[in-house]
């Protein structure tokens, strides 16, 4: 990014793209106001949460917070996948099944899975997941079947081994989300390969938006913030977007535009043979100036690949590096709190975009709502910790009040 850093944020709109999940808008609105509310406990700032606007397309509400000498607004807008998801998970038992399975082995059956296994073994592993439930449930068929064929026959045996198996598969199901993560495989099978039809038209009708206020210099800040799979979809937005505008820095236009990845699945897609879209749009936002691109990661969550920059990873030579850098979860919230998610993988994927209790040097509230550019966050190894003093007032080494950012 070859925009300096400058005065604190005063407006920014923020277009998030959350991964395979069914969370219904008014959910997720809830769920913003109370977290935003623990932000404010944490960095000593005053929030507010205005009512939300919900249309087929997107859900937007607006936002504040301020401290005692920095007041930011935000715009705050999401991409609707939910009714997307909906379909997909209200087909058929059967097509949920036999779809997932396809597109799990479409991934299983190319070199993605060797790349998952060169880049993050423990997705590998997770990737497995779903095939290792379908084997066990199977097997546990099986044994039941065997066992009890015997005492009751060959005919019931085989019936009581079926269902047990159906047991299996119902209990795998509740417990470990098996037909969310098939429906989720079948889901990234097409998206490797394309934009589907309505998908493509949300992302335009986002880009026409953002390109607009950009144009209009409406905001000081346009970020962009892709979570899991919703990382994936946030790059092609970047890449349509970039395409309407000039590149380069120069001009009247004063609006920062970054791109935030958090818990990325960018490498799930991006490592398929037939990635050749998001590959496209990975190296179009790597090589502009007219954006900046921050990742983070975290070693304590299973389903994204730490320590790796996905462009590199993906085989491209970005011309702007992407800024990796590491969330600490242990960092920002207790260690009773992690504790308990120790064995609840969802959840603590979902903790990219939930509040932290503690101040760390990671916290997706202070990228939407706070006062810093992405770009100066994201580039600081210790965030905001050392700009914001206890009473939540700008110190002299924030950036544009004393002390430019660490590099």
């Amino acid at each position: 990014m070859t925009v300096p850093s400058g005065p604190v944020v005063r407006s920014r709109l923020v277009v998030h793209i959350h991964g395979y999940q069914l969370t219904a808008p008014e959910r997720f609105h809830r769920r913003f106001g109370r977290d935003l509310a623990t932000f404010g406990e944490t960095w000593s700032a005053k929030t507010a949460t205005g009512l939300p606007e919900i249309s087929p397309r997107q859900a937007r509400w607006s936002a504040e917070a301020a401290g005692p000498d920095w007041r930011t607004r935000t715009d705050y807008r999401i991409i609707r996948l939910d009714d997307l998801i909906a379909q997909g998970h209200h087909r058929p038992l059967l097509d949920r099944i036999v779809l997932g399975i396809r597109g799990l082995f479409d991934f299983l059956l190319d070199p993605a899975i060797l790349g998952y296994f060169r880049y993050g073994w423990r997705y590998a592993i997770f990737t497995l997941a779903p095939l290792a439930m379908m084997v066990a449930a199977v097997m546990a068929g099986l044994a039941a079947g065997w066992w009890l064929s015997a005492p009751l026959g060959p005919m019931l045996a085989a019936l009581a081994g079926l269902a047990v198996f159906a047991a299996a598969i119902a209990l795998c199901s509740k417990k470990f989300f098996l037909f969310i993560l098939l429906e989720d495989w079948a889901f990234a099978s097409v998206l490797a390969r394309r934009l589907e039809p309505e998908l493509a038209a949300r992302l335009d009708e986002a880009r026409r938006e953002v390109q607009a206020a950009v144009e209009a210099d409406a905001y000081d800040e346009v970020l962009l913030i892709g979570h899991s799979l919703g990382a994936v979809m946030i790059l092609h937005l970047a890449e349509m977007l970039l395409a309407g505008l000039p590149e380069g820095t120069s001009g009247s236009c004063r609006t920062r535009i970054a791109v935030l990845t958090i818990g990325s699945s960018v490498l799930k897609i991006g490592l398929h043979s037939a990635a050749a879209p998001l590959r496209r749009a990975t190296a179009a936002v790597t090589a502009s100036s007219r954006l900046v691109w921050a990742d983070y990661w975290s070693q304590h969550d299973v389903m994204n690949f730490p320590y790796v920059d996905p462009a590199v990873a993906m085989g491209l030579t970005p011309v702007h590096p992407t800024i990796s850098r590491k969330a600490t979860f242990r960092h920002m919230i207790s260690p009773e709190a992690l504790r308990a998610l120790r064995f609840d993988f969802f959840r603590k994927h979902n903790l990219f975009f939930h509040a932290a209790t503690r101040r760390s040097e990671y916290d997706y509230f202070l990228f939407a709502c706070g006062p810093f550019f992405c770009g100066d966050l994201a580039r600081s190894r210790e965030g905001a910790l050392a700009w914001l003093d206890a009473a939540g007032a700008l110190t002299d080494k924030a950036p544009g009040v004393g002390s430019p950012s660490e590099a």
